[in-house]
């Protein structure tokens, strides 16, 4: 969530391209509507030099049901030249459902920045989104936001941080020193894999298998597992159908743990290819609390699949210091960088002393949209 680096985003367009025309001209805040879709992935191009599909926009920002305009926009002769939207969020807050929203894909054209379209824009919609019943927004505010991040009344809730298990520490190793011979010690790779494994404590009555479609067991798991944590996502059926098995730019794989044909976890991954190299995220693991053997299973059995394939490393997210956290770290995973949660309380009375306690969040990458 970021406004973009003027200098770079500027570079890729002729200056021709600029629209000079007064802020008068502005026809600011309206809701995005069927047809944007096109001008808006210029902007994105434009804001942060990466693509993004009209499908990928519509998954994102429509796949979920909203009783409120969620995508907003200011245009400039017509054109798109700021963009604000947020993620509809079915929330469990103290096991009561509220609706929340995942702030994204805040840009704004290079040419008019700095003339204050972000501390004018975003009140409003979050006032529109207030007064329509929207509990909070959550979100990452980029670093480049600075002081308007405090401005808009983001408050830092606790870190996210990456965390990274070497599969192929042999591959990575002769990479980073450029020494090709050490790609031959795989047997050292697979006494790594072997040791880290041993500390998985599976559970033998628990089946791990890959699902297409989510049906009830996803329904069945989330009421069995929501009481674990205050505050929490709603990762029913529709999460899972909506997250991971309908988007258009990841193939996510979703796999079910079972025992005794119950439901009693689940997780979801993906491969990514970067050149010559392949790598693997795991985008969420859900289990009970109490049940330590599923997931120990879960991520047994992920490794396991993993193993087969040519990826070198495992990639995730967790919350520094929770007990999830601690977990990932005790079987292999290394910390790398990590970026503040925070969040915007639009409704009155929300427990902001609880939300600041990570131990009271069932929290993932999943819940943002960088995995």
């Amino acid at each position: 969530m970021t406004e973009g680096d003027s200098g770079t985003a500027t570079s890729r367009r002729d200056a021709s391209a600029r629209l000079e025309v007064p802020d008068s001209s502005f026809t600011v805040f309206r809701p995005c509507r069927a047809g944007d879709e096109p001008a808006l992935g210029d902007l994105f191009y434009r804001s942060f030099g990466g693509r993004v599909t009209e499908d990928h926009w519509r998954w994102k920002l429509r796949g979920q049901p909203s009783s409120v305009d969620n995508a907003w926009l200011a245009t400039c002769a017509g054109q798109p030249i700021f963009h604000y939207a947020g993620i509809p969020r079915r929330f469990s807050l103290g096991q009561k459902e509220v609706a929340a929203m995942l702030a994204v894909d805040a840009m704004t054209a290079p040419e008019f920045r700095r003339r204050g379209l972000l501390t004018r824009a975003v009140p409003e919609i979050h006032d529109n989104w207030r007064q329509r019943g929207v509990a909070f927004v959550l979100g990452l505010p980029n670093d480049q936001w600075g002081s308007r991040a405090r401005v808009l009344g983001w408050q830092p809730l606790f870190s996210l941080q990456w965390l990274i298990r070497p599969l192929r520490p042999e591959a990575l190793l002769a990479s980073r020193l450029t020494l090709p011979f050490l790609k031959r010690f795989s047997a050292a790779g697979a006494a790594w894999n072997n040791f880290l494994q041993g500390r998985l404590h599976r559970d033998a009555t628990v089946r791990v298998e890959r699902v297409a479609s989510a049906g009830e067991n996803f329904d069945r798991l989330w009421e069995f597992c929501k009481a674990d944590a205050n505050l929490s996502t709603v990762r029913d059926r529709a999460w899972v159908d909506w997250r991971y098995l309908a988007s258009p730019s990841r193939k996510y794989v979703v796999c079910l743990a079972r025992r005794a044909d119950e439901p009693v976890g689940y997780c979801a991954y993906y491969l990514a290819e970067s050149g010559n190299r392949t790598s693997a995220v795991l985008a969420e693991v859900l289990a009970a609390r109490s049940d330590e053997s599923v997931r120990d299973s879960l991520l047994y059995a992920l490794i396991e699949t993993l193993l087969a394939t040519k990826a070198e490393t495992l990639a995730t997210l967790a919350v520094p210091g929770t007990a999830h956290f601690n977990w990932l770290r005790s079987v292999g995973f290394l910390p790398r960088r990590a970026f503040s949660v925070e969040l915007i309380p639009l409704a009155a009375g929300l427990p902001m002393d609880a939300m600041r306690n990570a131990d009271n969040w069932n929290l993932c990458g999943a819940d943002f949209d960088v995995v």
